[in-house]
């Protein structure tokens, strides 16, 4: 018989037991493997590893590394999407390697036979690391590639963004400053008229004066510049949130909006009241917007405040459009607005003033209603025993 006939059935023999072997060699690796069963790729991993033992047979038969390139390939992205490092990854190959060596030595096959079938399962698992840490690496710098790609691209833009901040920034300036030119024009030609007339006028440009003052809030609160005032003190934030409704009421009027308030009574916090009452303001301005922009009607706003296990939970409503997913991600960061002249500023600053007070902010939206969560904790004043 000749050598070559000895080994290709030789081959098919090896190949056979490991074949009827699987599920052994299966159970064993997956009892020494690295795999949480939280593993958002978990069931895969399994029918990969029975995937692998399947190739060896095949390996034996035709050693074709088509194959398994193939089948590493779908490992490593696998392995990348699961946030696995590569020490992880190839520490698991080599368990399968070990698993495999260790049921061979366990079988019949004679001392010559084995040490034949331990140099192709060898050839066979040195070829399936190749593969894998090859296109492991190719994707790692890919996704690297990509950030870096990124980052460039933030730069390049930035004087794009100073631009566009720069416009909005003239067009929150101008209409109040051209308002308050009016009204002085106005004073003048109508100074002989009654002190009600005048007073009405001081009234106009002094509101003006605070919408100019508000936005260069915003922008020193955005550069983390504190107040001299800056003093947090204990807050009775039921009768704050109540409050706040009372100032937009003209507003919810003359936008024809209802208001459901669901407040505990006296809900005690520690904090600056006026950083509070603005990030409330700012939601509540945002939702009347909202609402006299995109309802005819049926308009609604819904406030509601309570304690839940050491923790204030603030939650306002509208009825108003949904905020679209691409927006809904970043919403909180610097210049993103859904408002096609805003300067994205406003909620920017209410997630660092919330933030600021151990708390967080976040959004919910949908077809039907969007809602603001703010989530702070009942803070005490350390000087201030508690009653």
């Amino acid at each position: 018989m000749s050598s070559d006939r000895v080994d290709n059935q030789f081959k098919e023999h090896l190949a056979v037991f490991l074949e009827s072997s699987q599920p052994i060699i299966l159970d064993k690796w997956l009892a020494i493997v690295r795999l949480s069963p939280d593993d958002p790729y978990y069931k895969e991993v399994i029918k990969n590893g029975k995937r692998t033992v399947e190739l060896i047979s095949r390996y034996i038969r035709n050693p074709d590394e088509n194959w398994i390139q193939k089948l590493t390939n779908k490992i490593a992205k696998e392995r990348i999407n699961a946030n696995v490092n590569i020490g992880e990854f190839v520490a698991n190959i080599n368990s399968g390697r070990s698993v495999v060596i260790s049921v061979l030595k366990e079988s019949s096959f004679d001392r010559k036979e084995l040490s034949t079938a331990l140099e192709i399962i060898n050839n066979y698992f040195n070829a399936y690391l190749y593969h894998s840490v090859t296109e492991y690496t190719k994707l790692k710098d890919s996704i690297i590639q990509d950030k870096n790609k990124f980052i460039q691209e933030m730069h390049s833009d930035r004087l794009t963004i100073l631009g566009q901040l720069g416009a909005s920034f003239a067009h929150e300036f101008r209409n109040p400053l051209t308002s308050i030119k009016g009204f002085l024009k106005l004073l003048e030609d109508d100074y002989e008229e009654s002190n009600k007339v005048r007073k009405h006028y001081f009234e106009i440009l002094n509101g003006e004066m605070k919408n100019l003052e508000e936005k260069v809030s915003q922008f020193l609160f955005l550069s983390k510049m504190r107040a001299i005032d800056d003093k947090p003190l204990s807050i009775n934030l039921s009768g704050l949130l109540r409050y706040t409704i009372e100032i937009v009421y003209p507003r919810l009027l003359e936008s024809k909006i209802e208001v459901e308030t669901s407040i505990e009574p006296d809900i005690p916090l520690f904090g600056v009241e006026e950083q509070i009452k603005q990030v409330i303001l700012n939601i509540m301005i945002n939702s009347i917007e909202e609402l006299s922009d995109s309802r005819p009607k049926n308009r609604k706003i819904i406030m509601k405040a309570k304690e839940n296990l050491g923790r204030i939970v603030i939650e306002i409503t509208n009825n108003g459009r949904q905020i679209p997913s691409h927006i809904v991600e970043s919403i909180f960061e610097p210049f993103i607005s859904t408002k096609k002249l805003g300067t994205g500023l406003g909620l920017s600053v209410c997630k660092q003033i919330i933030e600021k007070h151990e708390g967080v902010i976040s959004v919910r939206t949908n077809r039907k209603e969007t809602t603001f969560v703010i989530e702070l904790p009942i803070m005490v004043d350390k000087g201030v025993k508690e009653a």
